[in-house]
């Protein structure tokens, strides 16, 4: 691995984070971000990219560990540093990594709201140091950050924000507020544009239960068109000079729940693009809804099955069926929900299920339970039906 190569990038990360925050911090404050760069070293080494809960599989190209930042190695190796796409995305991994640390010296971390800020943070850095270092051409395509399908809505909820604030000019300062500088002030001033249900929005995007904060934000954005107004004439237009990418689902949402009636004539031609957008956003969340429901499918069908294993795999099996169960069952976030669902397709009262195997474990019953059946064609069916005899046995020999 090419260390003179990482470091060369690491320094340009470095640099296009100082040359944003130079814009909102005094002397005192930057020495100090520069001090998180000394005490926070980048380094390269292999990630694991491998399938977490669920089935689902993570591409994981950076991480903010304790005492460092490690990046994909494959990713250092591989990246042409003369392909601007190639190296902006590295950039982009980079920044947001240090995102996470900035936002360390001030801050506890917030969930998804982070993350999504995070990820606009670098491309709010990468794009301004492009902007700047080409004389403020504004002809310059925005670069963009592609995340997983997980953070991108969120991300495209911070985005709906952010173009409201744009609009008073507040955006710039409010990702530096919530990155860097003072968290207080960041809801402050959302509260005074938005109105005090946004803590609403704030506490349910920050948590790790944050399956309504889409709907209460597209609430909040509705409401504030309605009573204010939006300019949407150019929103389809303007993708280009901007510092991060405008692209929102929940923006589109928002407009089109205000109603047409919200805006002035000359919008209604960007209004009938947002209505087609929320058709192509509606499509899409069925396609990421089929794709969970599959993937969920398949992990329980192939993690729960009980097709060609012994009678102690059986078992561990359904040990491990049972303690997933309730894991999942103490959940409040879709995945769970699904899975929960998916699983009394298997077993359709899986809390009865659960109850009578640990009843059996406790009356030591529960190796008997495999007695007399034919392990190689047993189903769970079979299973409950034999932990009823076992039960009926053991109360009437009670």
């Amino acid at each position: 691995m090419n260390e003179d190569k990482l470091s060369k990038i690491v320094k340009v990360a470095q640099s296009y984070i100082l040359l944003f925050l130079r814009e909102y911090m005094n002397s005192e404050q930057i020495q100090r971000i520069e001090q998180m760069f000394q005490k926070y070293p980048v380094i390269a080494d292999r990630i694991d990219n491998s399938s977490t809960q669920l089935g689902k599989k993570e591409n994981v190209g950076g991480i903010a560990e304790k005492d460092k930042i490690v990046v994909c190695m494959d990713c250092v190796n591989n990246v042409n540093l003369n392909n601007e796409t190639e190296l902006n995305n590295l950039l982009g991994t980079i920044i947001h990594e240090y995102a996470h640390k900035i936002r360390a010296l001030n801050n506890q971390y917030g969930e998804m709201l982070e993350e999504s800020f995070a990820t606009i943070f670098a491309e709010a850095c990468i794009n301004n140091a492009r902007f700047k270092l080409n004389n403020n051409q504004t002809t310059i395509e925005s670069f963009e950050m592609l995340d997983s399908v997980n953070y991108q809505n969120y991300e495209s909820q911070v985005r709906a924000m952010l173009y409201v604030l744009k609009q008073k000019g507040l955006d710039k300062q409010l990702i530096y507020e919530y990155v860097a500088g003072n968290q207080e002030r960041f809801k402050q001033i959302c509260i005074q544009v938005f109105g005090t249900n946004f803590i609403n929005f704030y506490d349910s995007i920050s948590s790790s239960q944050n399956t309504n904060s889409e709907q209460i934000l597209i609430q909040l954005l509705t409401e504030y068109i309605k009573k204010n107004g939006l300019n949407i004439q150019n929103y389809w237009d303007n993708t280009k000079g901007n510092l991060y990418f405008q692209g929102s689902p929940t923006l589109s949402k928002s407009v089109v729940n205000a109603g047409a009636d919200s805006f002035a004539e000359e919008d209604q031609k960007a209004y009938h693009y947002f209505e087609y957008s929320v058709k192509v956003a509606n499509e899409n969340d069925n396609v990421i809804d089929r794709e969970k429901i599959d993937r969920i499918r398949k992990y329980i069908q192939e993690k729960f099955s009980l097709r060609g294993k012994s009678i102690k795999e059986i078992y561990d099996t359904i040990i491990e069926l049972c303690s997933t169960y309730i894991q999942y069952q103490n959940k409040d976030d879709e995945e769970s929900k699904l899975f929960i669902s998916e699983v009394s397709k298997l077993i359709p009262n899986m809390n009865e299920f659960q109850s009578k195997f640990r009843m059996l474990r406790v009356a030591r019953k529960d190796i008997e339970i495999f007695n007399n059946l034919d392990i190689e064609n047993v189903s769970y069916t079979d299973i409950i039906a034999s932990m009823n005899s076992l039960l009926e046995e053991n109360k009437n020999n009670g």
